[in-house]
């Protein structure tokens, strides 16, 4: 049988191609002077007939039907960041001082101005046009997210005279003493055995030559919140790509975090660095994604897709964040240590040895470097809590639903911030299980911090503790489930149904916005008994400042700031530790008159703190001040605006010991 044929050969579909020689320039047609007529006309057209003409030429696409129009304004690329300029300037116009005075039960949003409390919507129907945008542009989200960081975490400092919270400006007192004498004071506090944040602060005030850090308490939140927004939105690109999601969650921990531990504190700067060690462990040392639907193994670990020298410059930071985390912070270290654990444990974590190194610096240091703090009662710290779950709710949940209607409303409303971003994040969770999500491992780093509770109580703060590791992990999910709204938002067209468009869109405004007003009004929940005035800090400063050396200047209870002057020289506490009920006016007035301090100050938050919390008796304050006097005990030195310093007459009692009964401070 002969060769077949060139047109009855087989085909061969990798046979080269032949070319025409020469350089393979690419053709260009020219286009027509005019439009293209597809009807012949005869005779000369009138202007008007022409324009016609030129328009069906160049609308090649067939007519829609005609309905209601997308308003042209939603289309302008500059309508959204002139919503986000009216936000601004409404929320600075209403801006207006609030003294401590003012504020009552329900916190300092009762205080706030209209124009204020709508600066907040209206900020956050910006960020969802712009994410509802065919290219969101990431400058103009920036942008927003920075302003909307000033509006929750800033308002505090823009209205009240002086930094809040007393415990900050007692880490600035410990700062102070470390800068002066070079050294911890052993046996004073607990803190001291985690002298790293105030060994920095220390060393910073000395260089820059400023005698204390009072100057930084103010707008501290508003710069360590920032921090953690910007280490949530790293955290969610490392984790979910480039994507809606990625902008949605750091606004959920923006509008969510009502936790108040972004103060002046080794707490915020070691989540801060905790958002950072998680960033670059997802990014350089995580394979697969979260995000990606494979199952990994243990045993069969995937080496990263980033290059062998960003691995090893992630390793390497991450072990100096865990090396720095170790004097910083008591819980953090560990808490990290338990999110590279179970990335280990589900087979994602490349370097096996690196969770190790972390909770071991941690183990090292509170073994040597806070002897202090465990020494004589280690056993019962670490065995007596160990799976009491009822005592841990008890102290972290149900013993703070006291006090007045307004304050179990700003509690009630904390709880439910909560609930509700945790019941979005496991909306999320189950988007990602319909999409394919094989692996559990993002729901089990969410629900992780909470097993804190279980471990050890830490005190009556563990559910907010837990809360606050958790938000960053249970921000993404959450983003993810309203990417899912603004993506069906996307897919509708306007014209045909504009209402349910306007509804999809609208479910993230509506969280959002829910989420910021819901975060104002906790945060600012406790402001009439967290904030000082500067007739307290004067009275304050006046007591110290008259006291000898290892005299006691004592307050009621612990709303005003103590500890921010001579701390070591002169004792400082308050009464309600060694007095078994504050509000029971005979038994603190004979209290007093046994163990008082040699100077009790006496402020307006303080009265605050008692009808607020203890729910003290209408006319107290009137009460406590008459039985005072009538003992002859102490004689007021100082009285300025309610601001009250009683000296008292004989020698006090040192270091008095707690009641039993009392409240721990």
């Amino acid at each position: 049988m002969s060769a077949p044929t060139r047109f009855l050969g087989p085909f061969r579909p990798n046979r080269p191609v032949r070319r025409y020689p020469g350089p393979n320039r690419p053709m260009r047609y020219p286009t027509p002077s005019g439009p293209t007529r597809y009807i012949p006309t005869a005779g000369l057209l009138t202007p008007q007939q022409e324009a016609t003409e030129r328009r069906r030429a160049v609308e090649s696409r067939p007519r829609m039907p005609r309905g209601p129009g997308r308003p042209a304004f939603l289309a302008d690329p500059f309508f959204g960041p002139g919503l986000a300029a009216v936000g601004v300037i409404l929320w600075v116009v209403g801006l207006r001082p609030v003294p401590p005075s003012a504020i009552g039960g329900i916190g300092l949003i009762g205080e706030l101005s209209v124009p204020t409390l709508l600066a907040y919507p209206i900020l956050v129907s910006a960020v969802v046009l712009e994410l509802l945008r065919y290219t969101p542009r990431t400058w103009f989200l920036s942008a927003y997210t920075l302003v909307g960081v000033i509006f929750v975490y800033g308002l505090q400092p823009a209205v009240e005279e002086v930094a809040r919270l007393p415990t900050a400006w007692l880490h600035s007192g410990f700062a102070e003493y470390i800068a002066g004498h070079g050294e911890v004071l052993d046996g004073y506090d607990a803190r001291f055995s985690w002298a790293g944040f105030f060994s920095l602060i220390a060393m910073i005030t000395k260089a820059a030559g400023i005698p204390n850090a009072l100057s930084l308490l103010n707008w501290a939140p508003v710069v360590f919140a920032g921090l953690m927004v910007l280490g949530t939105r790293a955290l969610a690109v490392s984790a979910l790509g480039n994507r809606r999601a990625s902008w949605i969650a750091p606004w959920i921990f923006l509008a969510g975090n009502w936790t108040e531990q972004d103060y002046f504190s080794p707490q915020a700067t070691a989540m801060v660095l905790m958002l950072a060690a998680l960033t670059l462990t997802f990014r350089h040392l995580v394979r697969p994604r979260l995000t990606e639907p494979v199952r990994a193994r243990l045993r069969v670990r995937l080496a990263p897709r980033s290059s062998p020298k960003a691995r090893l410059v992630a390793q390497g930071s991450v072990v100096l964040i865990g090396l720095g985390l170790a004097p910083t912070h008591q819980l953090t270290p560990f808490v990290l240590g338990m999110f590279l654990l179970l990335l280990l444990l589900f087979g994602r974590l490349w370097p096996a040895w690196l969770p190790f190194i972390v909770v071991g610096a941690a183990v090292v240091w509170f073994s040597l470097g806070a002897e202090d703090f465990w020494s004589g009662q280690l056993v019962q710290m670490i065995l007596s809590p160990l799976g009491d779950v009822s005592s841990s709710v008890d102290q972290g949940l149900f013993s703070r639903l006291s006090g007045s209607p307004g304050h179990l409303i700003v509690l009630l409303v904390r709880i439910a911030i909560s609930g509700f971003i945790a019941g979005l994040a496991a909306l999320g969770i189950i988007f990602m299980r319909r999409d394919n999500l094989r692996s559990w491992l993002l729901p089990v780093l969410c629900a992780a911090p909470f097993g804190i509770a279980v471990v050890q109580s830490y005190g009556g703060e563990v559910f907010m503790r837990c809360f606050l590791y958790a938000l960053p992990l249970m921000a993404l999910p959450g983003g993810i489930a309203l990417e899912r709204a603004i993506t069906s938002a996307r897919r509708l067209r306007w014209r045909n149904q504009p209402r349910r468009t306007v509804a999809v869109a609208a479910i993230p405004w509506l969280v959002l916005s829910l989420l910021a007003f819901s975060t104002v009004l906790a945060r600012g929940g406790n402001d009439a008994y967290t904030t000082a005035g500067r007739t307290d800090i004067d009275a304050v400063s006046f007591a110290v400042g008259q006291a000898g050396p290892g005299q006691r200047v004592d307050s009621l209870v612990n709303a005003v700031p103590l500890d921010f002057e001579r701390v070591g020289e002169v004792d400082q506490s308050e009464v309600d530790i060694y007095c078994a009920d504050v509000t029971d006016v005979a038994a603190t007035v004979a209290c007093l008159r046994e163990k008082g301090p040699d100077y009790l100050v006496l402020t307006g938050p303080q009265w605050a703190y008692v009808k607020i919390l203890n729910n003290a008796p209408d006319g107290y304050q009137q009460q406590l001040l008459a039985g005072l006097a009538g003992t002859q005990l102490y004689r007021t030195v100082f009285d300025q605006d309610g601001s009250l310093v009683l000296a008292r007459a004989s020698a006090a009692v040192k270091n008095p010991q707690p009641d039993q009964e009392g409240t721990a401070g």
